[in-house]
């Protein structure tokens, strides 16, 4: 990790346990920091250091940083326990960005993938950004919002992971610079405690190509993540994160751990792990180490 950038949070002590995760066969050595012997025959492995004290924190995560630029899933945790967990949803919950979705029906799709592209590299304003895209969207019927809940696709593991949190009693919320009115169906698909998301303004039945409300960009995103762990009595710092672009980076600083879902190069100082699978499964190593790929094998992808 470069020197003049931020790295992730670590805690102050340090703790006395690490737990290191990664997609099997794990795909460098560890053994700069404690033989990586990780646990389980499953998807994904992990493994507890027990003893951090003789660990360099900083080589610690300089060494994962030159995994996470190398595209390998893996991941370290400092926090014993996670109390909640945060999702961005375009392109972490969902495959795609739902905004293009959107725009494909108006036959805009091209022009706003590559504004969201930018957008989420951090080379434009995401306020600026979004009314540009919104706009493409004036005249759409109402009815596009339920034409495109259709076809958007739940990513990998995602089911089965805040299925095992409800059963642990860890909440899950999902926060999103997209729209309420396609966030509310995938909440009840889901199963997230709560959302937070833009609206759409519809008049007459159409599309207006405007924001109504509060548009939810990176400082909003931090406001939630603080206010909701506020409202639960935990610090941010027992909470983890799940974002993919430069609108997430201050969410995840604040998060005691930040994890990236395929995650734009700009999020790699600020993240803990990186998953670049796309599989949620990855979560259930890292937060908790349990392999959620074999205890919960008959849960659908």
């Amino acid at each position: 990790m470069d020197k003049d950038t931020p790295g992730p949070w670590v805690p102050h002590p340090l703790p006395k346990t690490v737990r290191l995760a990664a997609l099997m066969p794990a795909p460098f050595s560890l053994s700069d920091y404690e033989p990586f012997a990780p646990i389980g025959t499953g998807t994904f492995g992990f493994a507890e250091v027990k003893d951090v004290s003789p660990l360099s924190v900083t080589d610690l995560a300089a060494g994962f940083g030159r995994a996470f630029r190398a595209g390998a899933t893996v991941g370290y945790s400092f926090v014993p326990r996670v109390k909640a967990v945060f999702f961005d949803m375009d392109a972490t919950v969902i495959v795609e960005e739902s905004l293009v979705e959107l725009a494909r029906v108006a036959g805009k799709a091209e022009e706003v993938s590559k504004i969201t592209e930018r957008a989420m590299a951090g080379e434009l304003d995401f306020r600026e950004a979004l009314k540009k895209r919104v706009a493409t969207l004036k005249g759409l019927p109402e009815s596009v919002f339920a034409e495109v809940s259709e076809r958007l696709t739940l990513n990998r593991g995602i089911q089965p992971f805040t299925a095992f949190c409800r059963e642990i009693r860890i909440p899950c919320f999902m926060v999103s610079g997209g729209f309420v009115q396609l966030a509310e169906p995938i909440q009840r698909k889901v199963g997230f405690n709560a959302i937070k998301a833009c609206t759409l303004e519809v008049e007459g039945g159409k599309l207006t190509g405007k924001v109504t409300g509060e548009i939810i960009d990176a400082d909003a995103k931090l406001k939630f993540l603080n206010e909701t762990c506020a409202s639960l009595g935990i610090s941010p710092r027992e909470a983890c994160a799940v974002g993919d672009g430069a609108n997430d980076a201050k969410m995840l600083s604040a998060a005691g751990v930040a994890v990236g879902h395929k995650a734009k190069p700009i999020l790699y100082p600020h993240l803990h792990a990186l998953n670049a699978t796309g599989n949620h499964g990855f979560l259930g190593p890292l937060l908790f180490g349990r392999d959620l790929t074999i205890i919960r094998s008959k849960v659908a992808q």
